[in-house]
């Protein structure tokens, strides 16, 4: 279980994990995480490391092989792991431990949990999830993805966009609606959540071409007449958006933990090079123009460190504020890292956009947060019409 008790659950155990997970990215260098991120080599060895050390089933529960732990422990991990230099370690830990072991834990059948929590344990399985879509985006209630029932089945048929490690992806979480939105007293309703394979018939996907280096790749996929059995319903039929809140929660922490981790990461090296680079006769750590920003961007990512901790712990505690908490938190690690590594860049001046100094790849990383997951503008609607009660805004 989920540690519990004052400061949100730090503990020895706790201490233990973060080691661990320093130690294991420290055995990857930058031109490890180049090739990762850059050439689309697959990060294999990483990521057995990281099964090995039960990193990829700690929130599964301990009788299908996992740790039984929580989302204190799950984002320790990643904003270590990032902290260390284990660049898009948080995007992977999304796709797979989030969007597989979380949604099965929470919401799938005992078949589903017996068959699929111990590999995506052990790290023998890779996930991703199809709910974004060209003409929908942050709307999801108006996904045009539909399930038609068919005989003891589902024909499935529409398109997702913006996907991310549908190449790598042995299974796949798919939102579709399986109630048209005029058959449903409300638009939230109606949607479910089914467990798909990407490289089924019926199932086409290219991949998008972004400027953003990271170990999971994004495509766009298109269902056509692809057909699923009724047994890949994950939890309750047309309440598929409901429970996906239990999966977005620890997905938006988890994205929070990375981003963090990346600022830190990123600050690191730009005080190891403000220690050393040297511009009229001092190095330029000694200016005040240098290290007051430094000083000031590292105490904001402590503090979003703080909002982390407490809104996992609430997450854990299932608070009934949790979503309010992941959602500030989301908001606040998001511009946090981003102001962070777009200042190691500064720091770094010419050299902060060289590839070599890693600082560039940081940016773009943080840069990418304050899009996915979740925009910095829904967090901001959320805070001001369900925990400040203003008006609904769109």
């Amino acid at each position: 279980m989920a540690q519990s008790g004052a400061a949100f659950g730090e503990g020895e155990e706790l201490k233990l994990i973060e080691d661990t997970a320093a130690r294991i990215a420290s055995d990857y260098d930058d031109d490890y995480w180049q090739r990762v991120n850059h050439d689309q080599e697959e990060p294999a060895e990483f990521w057995q490391d990281c099964a090995d050390a039960g990193f990829l089933g700690a929130t599964v529960p301990e009788e299908y092989g996992g740790e039984g732990m929580g989302l204190q422990e799950l984002t320790a991990i990643v904003r270590t792991l990032e902290e260390y230099g284990a660049m898009g370690a948080g995007m992977l830990f999304v796709v797979t431990p989030v969007f597989g072991a979380i949604t099965l834990s929470k919401n799938g059948s005992e078949a589903q949990k017996e068959e699929y929590l111990p590999k995506l344990a052990n790290g023998e399985m890779n996930f991703c999830m199809a709910l974004t879509e060209p003409g929908a985006g942050h709307n999801t209630p108006n996904l045009d993805t539909t399930a038609e029932e068919d005989g003891d089945g589902f024909v499935i048929n529409g398109s997702k966009q913006w996907i991310s490690g549908v190449g790598r992806a042995d299974k796949m979480l798919l939102v579709a609606r399986t109630t048209p939105r005029e058959d449903v007293e409300r638009r939230t309703e109606g949607i479910t959540l089914f467990l798909a394979d990407p490289d089924s018939p019926g199932v086409e996907y290219r991949e998008l071409n972004t400027g953003i280096p990271a170990p999971e790749r994004q495509f766009e996929i298109n269902f056509d007449d692809y057909r699923l059995d009724s047994d890949a319903i994950i939890g309750e039929r047309g309440k598929g958006l409901y429970q996906l809140f239990e999966t977005v929660n620890p997905e938006r922490l988890v994205g929070a933990a990375g981003v963090v981790g990346a600022g830190k990461c990123a600050l690191n090296r730009a005080i190891d090079y403000a220690k050393e680079r040297e511009v009229f006769d001092a190095p330029i750590g000694s200016h005040q123009a240098i290290q007051h920003p430094i000083a000031d961007k590292w105490s904001r990512l402590e503090a979003a460190e703080l909002m982390l901790k407490k809104a996992a712990w609430e997450v854990d505690a299932e608070n009934r504020d949790a979503g309010a908490a992941a959602n500030m938190t989301k908001l606040r690690a998001s511009e946090a890292g981003y102001d962070a590594c777009d200042f190691a860049v500064q720091v770094h001046g010419g050299n902060g956009l060289s590839e070599d100094y890693f600082v560039v790849d940081l940016w773009k990383q943080a840069r990418l947060s304050r899009i996915a997951p979740g925009s910095s503008e829904m967090m901001r609607n959320y805070i001001g019409e369900s925990v400040l009660g203003l008006p609904r805004s769109y």
